[in-house]
């Protein structure tokens, strides 16, 4: 069965924090005074906490909203996974999701248009990490994009096994016939040459690590959320 994709825009969270985490250890001070710090979590893992959200009511559409809720949380429980969606287009090198029409304004004959050309980008090169590209953290790549890339962007790649994987950009250099970027959390499972890399729609394959809420005003039947704290997940899939 396939992982799901969930998209938590139609929830109204009025907070949303998605943010690369790690573990630090105090090594201790040296007798020059510096202070050593040690990383163990392996270069961080994705942790999005999103609160007060408000939706449902009493019509039919709104009502399909707070099901659709229930759905999500049923089908997170005894820690699921699921592909969710970051919703963050307009800190990404494209504009928002816009339709052009014939250059005389009219659409297609099925009255449909064309879409914004959004970015293309691929692995030309894997700079550092082990064999076949895990734990990477630098890589080259070709992009065409509506936007410059100019760092803090975040980026979406697809490894056969770990799945949907979300990474954040920290620096972006000009190379002959692309970008070197460094990023974070390092790649899980592995990257090669000519792998693409999703900027449209970054997305992690992620579980619930809060306690389920399906507060339901008695009166006006809304659904209201306090929290969500979800997590990458990181257990080993062929476990």
């Amino acid at each position: 069965m396939a992982v799901r994709t969930i998209h938590l825009c139609p929830y109204n969270f009025k907070s949303s924090d998605p943010v690369v985490i790690g573990s630090e250890v105090d090594g201790g001070t040296s007798l020059s005074g510096i202070q050593d710090v040690v990383e163990t979590s392996g270069g961080g893992y994705w942790q999005w906490s999103l609160s007060n959200g408000s939706f449902g009511g009493r019509p039919d559409d709104r009502r399909e909203v707070a099901l659709s809720w229930r759905a999500i949380n049923a089908g997170l429980s005894g820690g699921a996974v699921a592909v969710f969606r970051f919703c963050d287009r307009h800190h990404q090198p494209v504009y928002g999701r816009v339709t052009i029409p014939h250059s005389d304004g009219s659409p297609f004959s099925d009255a449909s248009q064309y879409s914004s050309a959004g970015a293309e980008a691929s692995v030309i090169a894997v700079v550092n990490g082990q064999s076949g590209g895990l734990n990477a953290t630098i890589i080259d790549i070709a992009i065409t994009s509506e936007r410059e890339l100019i760092g803090g962007e975040r980026f979406t790649y697809v490894h056969s096994t770990w799945g949907e994987r979300c990474a954040e950009i920290s620096s972006v250099e000009d190379i002959d016939g692309g970008k070197r970027i460094r990023f974070h959390p390092p790649v899980r499972g592995g990257i090669a040459v000519g792998n693409g890399l999703d900027f449209d729609n970054p997305r992690c394959r992620m579980r619930r690590v809060s306690a389920p809420s399906n507060a339901l005003d008695p009166i006006s039947q809304t659904t209201s959320v306090s929290s969500l704290v979800l997590v990458e997940d990181m257990r080993d899939p062929d476990l």
